[in-house]
């Protein structure tokens, strides 16, 4: 089965590269669980737009001298006036479908579109949502944000859950397990090619970075709680802190791991 999941995303490397992803970049966030059931989250730091790499290239401005003609002995000529017309047209129409493909694309992901006013607009939709108590366009696709929210283990939870995207990379998911232990993941706290190419060998990753699909997550995750960790795969392990039992991973460019813990309440 494994085998039949890096061929799929083998073949999938080139689709994804032209996708659009909400990702981390330079972040600090907690996560505490408590026995009573309850958790609290804080993200502090950087939400980025990742965009196909020729998303937000703007296009060669038309010149004459980009026309080409050739005659019938299939040697270059000198163009007409009515070809360089012609072909004046033809490059204006291929640079607003492009565009209008890059934005479609970017919708059907999520993304508010690729332009600033849209994004700034979509910076104020966020703070009308429980949770976000800042949220601040810097450009270039990089959002700030200070996000703090108190919630129930007993159901699932992911974080973020953005206005108008149905397919995202959870920042940070909790699922509650029959017995009542909770599973903590953080598939995008990862550096390199990101999650995704942390599941699909060597070949599709190589595939993804060359491509520019690359994670801009860089920070640190905390889980703290004065239940139990069962399970985890941070460097360190378990240590005492301010507010129970805590363990950390810290996330650079070079990071494959993806933070995971099973935690007894």
């Amino acid at each position: 089965m494994h085998h039949w999941i890096k061929r799929f995303f083998l073949f999938a490397a080139p689709m994804l590269l032209g996708s659009c992803f909400w990702g981390p970049g330079k972040f600090t966030s907690d996560l505490v669980l408590k026995k009573d059931g309850t958790f609290a989250l804080d993200y502090r730091g950087e939400i980025v737009i990742q965009l196909p790499p020729d998303a937000n290239d703007k296009a060669e401005p038309w010149s004459d001298n980009l026309a080409h003609c050739s005659g019938s002995d299939g040697k270059e000529r000198p163009c007409t006036k009515a070809e360089i017309t012609q072909q004046k047209a033809d490059f204006a129409n291929r640079v607003a479908a492009k565009r209008k493909e890059s934005e479609e694309m970017a919708k059907a992901f999520g993304v508010p579109g690729l332009d600033e006013e849209s994004n700034r607009a979509f910076a104020a939709k966020l703070m009308k949502y429980d949770g976000w108590r800042s949220v601040t366009y810097r450009g270039k696709g990089v959002f700030e944000v200070d996000y703090h929210l108190v919630g129930s283990t007993k159901q699932d939870f992911i974080f973020p859950a953005l206005p108008d995207n149905n397919l995202i990379i959870p920042f940070v998911a909790l699922r509650r397990r029959s017995d009542g232990s909770v599973l903590v993941t953080a598939p995008a706290f990862t550096g390199g090619g990101g999650p995704i190419a942390g599941r699909v060998g060597a070949e599709a990753a190589t595939k993804m970075s060359e491509g520019g699909a690359v994670s801009h997550a860089q920070g640190r995750f905390t889980v703290a709680t004065d239940g139990e960790f069962l399970t985890n795969n941070s460097e360190d392990g378990a240590a005492t802190g301010a507010k129970g039992k805590e363990i950390h991973w810290d996330v650079r460019p070079d990071s494959t791991k993806i933070p995971e813990t099973l935690v007894r309440l």
